[in-house]
């Protein structure tokens, strides 16, 4: 396991951060991918930096040295922490820093946040996802909500696609 730091994501980021989410997302490097489910890009940089300005919600950083290997997004609303955008450079997944920064992501909602609920939105069809969530903790909430098709996080190839909502007491 690597021996990351942390630290909250900055305008000049942005390139990093929309490098690794949509490596991780849109190409077939990883096993996180959604290629074969979703076309165009995960993340622009309009909406990254949209999220910086956003009040309570933070990106945060996974760095070893001053490489930047992976990020999550944090938003708190109403006692709960919304996490997503968990991403990881490709050649560096299987190494536990998607567990480090879920982890990381999490106390820092507890604890500066005061957020009782973690939950997350993940593709209803991507079982391996579910799973790896299941085994930190989360819990299915019997929640689908349909794929925003008008968002800036690219197009589903099944206009059916849905996300089940996954949660966690912190």
């Amino acid at each position: 396991m690597s021996l990351l730091q942390f630290r909250e994501a900055t305008e000049n980021d942005a390139q990093a951060v929309l490098n690794i989410v949509n490596l991780a997302y849109r190409t077939e490097g990883g096993w996180t991918t959604e290629s074969h489910l979703v076309v165009g890009d995960r993340l622009v940089e309009e909406d990254y930096l949209a999220a910086l300005n956003t009040p309570n919600t933070i990106i945060f950083l996974a760095l070893e040295g001053d490489i930047i290997v992976g990020c999550i997004e944090l938003k708190i609303a109403d006692g709960h922490a919304h996490l997503g955008m968990l991403s990881v450079l490709p050649d560096r997944q299987n190494q536990g820093i998607a567990s480090q920064l879920l982890a990381y992501a999490e106390q820092q909602a507890k604890q500066t946040y005061s957020a009782k609920i973690a939950e997350m939105l993940v593709l209803d069809v991507r079982q391996e996802l579910l799973e790896f969530y299941y085994r930190k903790g989360y819990e299915r909430a019997d929640e689908y909500v349909p794929f925003p098709t008008d968002l800036n996080v690219g197009k589903p190839i099944d206009q059916n696609l849905m996300f089940e909502k996954v949660v966690k007491t912190l």
